[in-house]
């Protein structure tokens, strides 16, 4: 039997990172949460329309459990995709710090560019509007409602071969998440080093340290207003909170 690694994990919480630090250390293949570069190429020709990205997970949902930012879907669903019962699959949920979170969405709200022109207080009050793959069903009433949602959904996991980590976890010490999840599923190191990625996935001149530095030592609370944190407070689901460790602000 076969094994593979599956990562969910909402857009902004490193999942490009740690998907990078896992192939450079371990023996181990992880299924596709992105659509092939082929499809990507078609759908920037066409800004804000996510049809073909939808489609894709659609249709190869059994094959490659779906889109990697998804809301999880439930578990009997997974069970029974052709990728599960034929193979060994182990999940990793990456979960991050809320507030900080969303200070990143507002910054790159992806297929709703307009959000990115207002206010951050206006922005965590603005209707989200998801796309088909996210696997919500319905348009949510909030940037914080879908930090619970998505987050709330990697509790459909528990019970299977799982690790929840959260991006802070991982800045801490990105050697160490290496070997839990090594030795949590039994896998193979390609070297006895650790390598490790310092290159921004997504913005030049900064690397992996910048990243560490910023969040460890919570550099984003500066940007936080008062009245943007009683906003956030009101919608954001504590018991989510305290699952992973945070504090509500």
């Amino acid at each position: 039997m076969n094994c593979f690694l599956k990562i969910y994990g909402e857009r902004n919480t490193n999942t490009n990172y740690l998907s990078k630090i896992i192939r450079r250390n371990l023996n181990v293949q992880e299924l596709p949460g992105t659509v092939p570069k082929r499809i990507d190429s078609i759908q920037s020709a066409f800004p804000g329309d996510e049809f073909l990205k939808d489609v894709y997970f659609m249709f190869n949902f059994t094959r490659n459990l779906g889109w990697k930012h998804a809301k999880v879907k439930e578990r009997k669903e997974i069970e029974s995709a052709k990728v599960y019962k034929e193979n060994r699959i182990f999940f990793i949920t990456i979960t991050k710090n809320p507030y900080s979170w969303l200070l990143s969405l507002h910054k790159r709200p992806y297929h709703q560019t307009h959000l990115k022109n207002l206010s951050f207080s206006g922005f965590i009050e603005s209707e989200w509007k998801t796309v088909r793959r996210e696997n919500v069903g319905r348009n949510l009433n909030s940037p914080v409602d879908l930090w619970n949602v998505k987050n709330r959904s990697y509790q459909n996991l528990d019970g299977l071969d799982v690790i929840h980590l959260t991006t802070e976890e991982i800045f801490e010490s990105p050697e160490a998440v290496v070997d839990k999840i090594q030795n949590r599923f039994s896998l193979d190191r390609v070297s006895e080093k650790f390598m490790d990625y310092n290159k921004s996935i997504k913005e030049k001149g900064k690397d992996s340290g910048y990243y560490r530095q910023y969040y460890l030592e919570e550099k984003w609370r500066s940007k936080l207003t008062c009245n943007a944190v009683d906003k956030i407070n009101q919608s954001l689901d504590r018991s989510l909170m305290e699952r992973f460790g945070y504090e509500m602000l």
